[in-house]
């Protein structure tokens, strides 16, 4: 192996652990934006899944990339507090569709302003151009990892 291809391959380690890192920090800071709310930020993540329209725990899984368990208990959590609908799914009788109730729209209505104003603030750190690379160089780990699954 080359001496570019290891340290590239350090750099991508180096990557990974602060992902990680950040993934935690990231999950706290989503506990503050709708601790108001009586919300986790995995919860939320669930809610946010469904808005442009129904979904099965499955696909809320993988679109939110959650196990499928913790997609699960979060969707029978929000189910229970009334945010969320589970109906039959006319293609797939073995997996209902989450949906969104009305208070659960009225929920993500009202954490949408402490969202933004959160993002705003915390993207101040860094240029439009460095946040758009750092979104498209994790969306290529993210496809190849995926395609390295298969």
């Amino acid at each position: 192996m080359s001496e570019r291809a290891d340290e590239a391959g350090d750099r991508l380690t180096e990557l990974v652990d602060e992902v990680f890192r950040l993934s935690d920090t990231l999950a706290r800071a989503g506990d503050a934006i709708v601790a108001e709310e009586g919300l986790s930020a995995s919860r939320w993540r669930t809610l946010g899944a469904i808005t442009a329209g129904p979904l099965s725990v499955a696909e809320i899984a993988r679109r939110r990339g959650m196990r499928r368990q913790s997609a699960s208990e979060s969707v029978a959590q929000l189910e229970a507090a009334g945010l969320l609908v589970r109906t039959p799914d006319p293609r797939d009788a073995r997996a209902p569709l989450v949906s969104l109730t009305a208070a659960g729209r009225e929920t993500l209505r009202r954490i949408r302003p402490r969202r933004k104003a959160w993002a705003a603030h915390t993207a101040r750190i860094a240029t439009v151009e460095e946040l758009t690379a750092a979104v498209g160089l994790a969306r290529r780990l993210r496809a190849e990892l995926e395609a390295a699954e298969r």
